[in-house]
């Protein structure tokens, strides 16, 4: 009897001893292990800050912008609303020869970013020291913004056929960042999530009126709006 006592305990300790390394293998697997499997670890994307210009021309025989100058100006605010943050600068020279025609353009500049949006609290003007020998010192547009650069892919150093870990390969999530890096509207979005946009207040009062009334407060279908059961598959 005592030997059979001493059987089962033997086995139970076994048993105990295997489950105690099963779960110690489970609740181990954290820290670098954990990092090595998630690719926004292991193929980082680098947000940094970049500053893009915009260079305008103000000889001093020049009075208005050209049509493509116009263009590349409306382009530069296009890029400033959907990338900028903090404000758009325009610089204008000061102290050579062809300040005043400058200003003359500076005002072609303001039209055309008016033109295309963007708000003129956003703008900043300021001058520059230009050389007083500079008879052709330009007008500089610039602003903030932010671009992803991912990790690079390519390692193909593990052996795919044969891996007694089990792990994953150094590959592992690299084109997934790459493709989050090259579609992101806004690089910034992945320092620091932007606000949720306001809830449409109209529609929520229209509703509680209605609600109050005793009204139906879903909206109206019609015949288009139908889930019945298709044709088809009767």
């Amino acid at each position: 009897m005592r030997k059979n006592l001493s059987i089962f305990r033997l086995l139970a300790q076994a048993m105990g001893l295997a489950l105690g390394l099963s779960l110690a293998g489970c609740g181990g697997f954290n820290g670098v292990e954990m990092a090595n499997d998630d690719p926004s670890y292991r193929h980082p994307i680098a947000v940094e800050q970049d500053v893009p210009t915009l260079t305008v021309s103000a000889p001093r025989d020049k009075s208005a912008l050209t049509d493509g100058e116009r263009r590349a100006v409306a382009a530069f605010a296009a890029g400033y609303k959907e990338r900028g943050h903090g404000p758009l600068t325009v610089s204008t020279p000061s102290g050579s020869p062809n300040t005043t025609t400058a200003m003359n353009v500076l005002v072609d500049i303001r039209d055309a970013l008016s033109e295309k949006g963007v708000p003129a609290d956003a703008v900043d003007y300021t001058p520059y020291r230009a050389s007083g020998a500079d008879a052709n010192a330009p007008i500089i547009l610039s602003y903030k913004r932010y671009v992803a650069t991912p990790s690079a892919c390519g390692d193909w150093s593990t052996d795919y056929a044969r891996d007694p870990n089990n792990g994953t390969p150094p590959n592992f999530g690299c084109a997934s960042q790459n493709n989050l890096a090259a579609l992101v509207a806004d690089p910034a979005d992945l320092v620091t999530p932007r606000d949720s946009t306001p809830r449409d207040a109209q529609r929520s009062t229209a509703v509680f009126e209605k609600y109050r009334q005793g009204e139906i407060t879903a909206t109206k279908r019609d015949d288009h709006d139908s889930a019945a059961v298709s044709e088809v598959s009767k």
